[in-house]
C-alpha cells in the first residue's frame, strides 16, 4: 500500500515577530509592529513574560492565535525578578550527572510538604536555625560530636532501655527537687562522698550497714 501524503491548503502559516509586553497576566498584551495582541504563553516559556520585557511572538497569517515562545530581555530594571511557572507536576531529572543549586544571596523553598530521599547525605552550616511545632525522628545510630549543646526545654522525658554516660572532669546538676526511682540495686562508688542538708536527712530501710 503507498502512503499518501495530503498536502492541507488555505493552513494559517505562522510566523516570528518581536513584541513588547503591555500587560502582564496569563494572557499578556504584547504589542508589534502589526498591532496588539493578546497573547498565550507558550508551555516550552517557562519564564513568566513582565511588563515592557521583550519577547519572541508567532503569529498566524491572520493574527488570530498569538503565542510568546521566549522572554528575550528583561525591562529596564536592574535586578527583575526572574519567575518561572509551570502547571502541574515538574521533575528534574539529571542523567549521568548532578543537579545543583546556588545563589549569591539564599535559597529559599515553601511548599506544604516536603519529602527529601537519598542513599546518602551530607548538610554544613555556620549556622542553622530549626523552628517547627512537632518533630518526630525514626534513625538507627546517631552519632553527634559538638564543642558546645545547650538545651533549652519546657518538659523533657526520655526512654532508654541501657544508659551510659562518661563525664571526665565536673557534672553539676541544680534542680527545684529530684526523685530516683530504682527497681533493684542502686549503686553508687566515689573515693569522697559528702552529703550537706539544711534540715533533715532521713534513710529508711529495713536493714542499714554502715563500713
Amino acid at each position: 500500500m503507498k502512503n499518501v501524503l495530503k498536502i492541507k491548503k488555505n493552513v494559517n502559516q505562522p510566523y516570528l515577530e518581536y513584541g513588547i509586553v503591555l500587560e502582564e497576566g496569563n494572557n499578556p498584551v504584547i504589542e508589534t509592529e502589526t498591532g496588539a495582541y493578546k497573547a498565550s504563553i507558550a508551555a516550552s516559556c517557562f519564564m513568566r513574560p513582565g511588563k515592557d520585557d521583550t519577547v519572541l511572538v508567532s503569529l498566524d497569517d491572520d493574527g488570530a492565535c498569538c503565542y510568546i515562545l521566549a522572554v528575550l530581555v528583561r525591562n529596564s530594571r536592574d535586578f527583575p525578578e526572574n519567575d518561572l511557572y509551570f502547571k502541574g507536576n515538574v521533575n528534574l531529572h539529571a542523567e549521568g550527572g548532578t543537579l545543583s543549586l546556588s545563589a549569591s544571596d539564599g535559597v529559599s523553598v515553601a511548599s506544604d510538604r516536603m519529602s527529601i530521599t537519598a542513599r546518602e547525605g551530607e548538610v554544613a552550616f555556620d549556622e542553622f536555625i530549626v523552628t517547627g511545632s512537632a518533630l518526630s525522628t525514626e534513625i538507627g545510630t546517631i552519632r553527634s560530636v559538638a564543642g558546645k549543646v545547650e538545651h533549652i526545654f519546657q518538659r523533657f522525658t526520655e526512654r532508654l532501655i541501657d544508659a551510659f554516660r562518661f563525664v571526665k572532669d565536673h557534672e553539676e546538676v541544680q534542680t527545684g527537687s529530684t526523685r530516683y526511682v530504682v527497681e533493684t540495686n542502686l549503686t553508687m562508688h566515689s573515693k569522697n562522698a559528702m552529703h550537706t542538708a539544711e534540715e533533715l536527712v532521713s534513710i529508711n530501710a529495713e536493714q542499714i550497714n554502715l563500713c
